[in-house]
């Protein structure tokens, strides 16, 4: 999270010294949204699937990659979704990049729904999210009440599917 980024930690592993990351990002407030803007591309591309996939399947795909990406890089998923997060300050180009996020889950549930509006869409979008970033925490969190936490996503993308093409 946003708390465990210092400028002499990213110096250290940049082999730099801390002047040189504060004349690239002036403060470690800057270090930190280029982190996480960093970090929400890095998200982007791993739930913009191909196109050639069965848009059900693409969906399903998009959330696998949304998980796996959560469970290996935990504290880039922290810096973007903890307190603390740059993506609070909704005037933000950090707030406009996890926009950019969403839009990419809103397409690809649009594609195999039939919701009447695009606020609609955007309340679908806005459950599915919830859900499977609520999956991907509690697992994170080591809190899951079921032995394998892989299978309970999988019936988590079951429910919403069912759900959204009922």
């Amino acid at each position: 999270g946003s708390d465990g980024v210092t400028i002499r930690a990213v110096a250290l592993a940049a082999e730099v010294s801390p002047t040189s990351v504060y004349n690239r990002f002036q403060s470690k407030d800057g270090l930190i949204v280029a982190l996480a803007m960093r970090t929400l591309a890095q998200l982007a591309e791993a739930i913009d699937v191909p196109v050639d996939l069965a848009p059900q399947e693409r969906f399903r795909q998009s959330c696998r990659n949304y998980r796996d990406f959560a469970l290996r890089h935990p504290a880039r998923y922290a810096l973007i979704f903890g307190s603390g997060s740059p993506l609070e300050d909704q005037s933000s180009e950090v707030a406009d990049a996890g926009r950019a996020v969403f839009t990419v889950l809103s397409e690809l549930i649009g594609a195999f729904t039939t919701v009447a509006t695009d606020r609609e869409l955007a309340e679908s979008a806005q459950a599915v999210w919830s859900a499977i970033h609520g999956s991907v925490t509690i697992e994170q969190a080591g809190i899951g009440q079921t032995p394998d936490l892989g299978s309970t996503f999988e019936h988590v993308l079951d429910l919403l599917t069912d759900g959204l093409t009922a």
